[in-house]
């Protein structure tokens, strides 16, 4: 009984190491996203090497946490992958017609400042909300 008590113990810290090691790469990944944008917005830099640099290195970043993620997926067990396989194919399911949606606003003229921002919120929005339902109805 205490060997598994102990190897439970040894995978929830794991899973905690492995959950802050995601959430600092998507960290740094939106925070190369905001200084990229503001640098933009705000003219900080004005030679294009520079713009395209910051591009690719949001892109490498966003990369970066792809690859975190699946890494995090890799030491997770049955239960868990299934919760975030459903949390993915909800939020694709989401995404798509919202996107298709949104950009049928557009097209007909009720949205005229579009941002992918927006598109980026709602897939971020459906796939936290289906975690914590899958999370809650699997316990």
């Amino acid at each position: 009984m205490n060997a598994a008590t102990n190897q439970t113990g040894t995978y929830d810290k794991r899973s905690i190491k492995e959950n802050m090691k995601m959430v600092a790469w998507i960290f740094i990944w939106m925070v190369s996203l905001i200084v990229s944008d503001k640098a933009a917005l705000y003219g900080w830099w004005s030679a294009e090497w520079i713009t395209v640099l910051s591009i690719v290195i949001n892109a490498g970043f966003g990369l970066g946490v792809v690859h975190r993620y699946r890494r995090m997926l890799k030491g997770m067990d049955d239960l868990q992958r299934k919760i975030q396989l459903e949390a993915l194919s909800m939020a694709f399911g989401v995404s798509v017609v919202g996107t298709i949606s949104y950009s049928l606003l557009v097209t007909w003229g009720y949205i005229i400042d579009e941002e992918v921002t927006d598109i980026f919120m709602l897939m971020s929005i459906s796939f936290s909300a289906s975690v914590l339902l899958n999370s809650l109805r699997y316990k």
